[in-house]
């Protein structure tokens, strides 16, 4: 750890180049030491300058999100920028301050020896591969920095612009943890002592023209489930149920009435914390679309009620599809399918 607090306590004092004259903080970076996994941004941004940390602004929240969609934490990784001071109105560096910051970039990861290096964004594939490298190339590629395998993907600052490229971006950072070989963090018993935080998500028991009901397969833990997800600010519970149903299977849902909400604790490993959640699950049916899996999800199949409470792991998932199940014939008219389930 020396070696990183030395580098950082450098930067922070750092008047190798402009950048120094406006900045409110350096911003050094931060991780663990001896993390598997380097993140390499452009630049800090004004929260960033004001806070002294890498991605704390809106950029750093999609960034979070998508961590933990890809089954990894900030204790994962090390994150820090391609220059470590905030340029002007957040314009890009430019290339003398580039040079100027590239013998700090070269030491933290001479001192991390992460398994592998994670380029944010254009500057963060030029910085570690070179002027003639761009972001479409290095991602079809194998690219390597000193013979560590290089990841190159989209800025979270991105997907504040552009939605769709969450997705990659997520896929791009399990990819990252697959060649890495981090341990996946997994949610237990609450645990004594530790603080108790509130979530909130929506989701979707969506039924077929055949009286089937949707389930989805995570990919780490091989566990069937219901599509369902965190509610964002300013949205109904329907509108994430709905959306979460788009995102996480490619389905187009009308949703036909609620369902049934359900509560319990875990520990997160994620926050270091007891989370109390609560889920609002809708009876939904499909209305368009075709099925296309998030990254994280590796099949989706449409069952009867028998052969999904047979596939379901957790009792609340049970209940839902029992509940749903109930509802549908009231709701639609329908029969409920018998038989196996079918890909479609």
């Amino acid at each position: 750890m020396g070696d990183l607090e030395d580098l950082a306590a450098r930067i922070r004092g750092c008047t190798l180049c402009r950048l120094h004259e406006g900045r409110t903080h350096a911003v050094p970076g931060e991780g663990p030491p001896n993390a598997r996994i380097f993140l390499l941004g452009e630049a800090p941004g004004r929260h960033e300058d004001d806070a002294g940390r890498p991605f704390v602004g809106a950029a750093g929240r999609i960034l979070d999100a998508v961590l933990g969609k890809a089954g990894l934490t900030r204790k994962d990784v090390f994150i820090t920028n391609v220059v470590k001071c905030r340029p002007p109105e957040n314009r890009r560096p430019r290339a003398d301050e580039i040079e100027a910051c590239h013998p700090y970039l070269l030491a933290q990861v001479h001192a991390v020896r992460p398994r592998v290096l994670v380029a944010l964004g254009d500057t963060a594939v030029t910085a570690l591969l070179g002027p003639d490298a761009d972001l479409a190339s290095a991602r079809r590629g194998h690219p390597r920095f000193e013979r560590i395998p290089v990841v190159a993907t989209y800025h979270p600052a991105a997907v504040l612009y552009n939605r769709t490229l969450s997705e990659a971006l997520q896929a791009d950072l399990a990819k990252a943890a697959r060649i890495a070989r981090v341990p996946r963090r997994r949610s237990g018993k609450p645990r004594p002592g530790k603080p108790t935080k509130t979530a909130l998500s929506a989701g979707c028991a969506v039924i077929d023209a055949e009286g089937r009901v949707l389930l989805i397969r995570r990919a780490d833990e091989r566990l069937w489930g219901l599509p369902k997800g965190t509610v964002e600010p300013g949205e109904t519970l329907e509108e994430t149920a709905v959306r979460e149903v788009r995102e996480e299977t490619g389905l187009q849902v009308r949703v036909l009435r609620p369902l049934l909400e359900v509560r319990y604790r875990f520990y997160s490993p994620r926050d270091d914390a007891n989370v109390d959640k609560r889920v609002v699950y809708f009876l939904a049916e499909r209305v368009g679309g075709r099925l296309k899996l998030e990254p994280g999800f590796d099949e989706a199949r449409w069952f009867p009620r028998s052969e999904a409470l047979r596939r379901l792991h957790f009792e609340n998932d049970r209940n839902v599809v029992r509940r749903a199940f109930e509802a549908l014939a009231g709701v639609t008219g329908r029969t409920p399918a018998r038989g196996r389930g079918a890909r479609r």
